[in-house]
């Protein structure tokens, strides 16, 4: 879900993934310069989601753009930074999605997340 205030009303929208949420802040903060936005994971999701994102190209070097794990729980409002698994904080605009197996991942990442989880089962819906 994003949820802001542009030109003085309340918006909501329902969004199928992080880059969705992004694009629609953008668009609010388009149309109205004062307008504020934020995005999270419905409150009533049966469990906690782990996004995949890694720098965006032009962020940081080729050799640093490891994917990372971010651990997004239900109701936990996000807006201008998510941390990852391993300490990792990255800004919202300078994260490229990732679909499950893509990219180099973050050893640190891999490591703390599997010792959180008993399994892998629910890693990512």
């Amino acid at each position: 879900m994003v949820v802001g205030r542009v030109n003085g009303h309340e918006e909501a929208a329902g969004v199928a993934t992080p880059e969705d949420a992004l694009a629609h802040m953008l668009d609010w903060l388009r149309a109205d310069e004062n307008a504020s936005a934020v995005w999270y994971l419905r409150e009533d999701w049966p469990s906690p989601v782990t996004l995949i994102g890694r720098p965006a190209p032009g962020v940081v070097g080729e050799t640093r753009r490891c994917a990372h794990l971010f651990r997004v729980r239900p109701g936990a409002v996000l807006y201008g930074s998510i941390t990852a698994r391993c300490g990792t904080e990255l800004l919202l605009t300078e994260i490229e999605w990732l679909r499950l197996g893509a990219g180099m991942p973050c050893e640190c990442c891999l490591v703390i997340g599997a010792r959180h989880s008993r399994s892998w089962e629910g890693w990512t819906r």
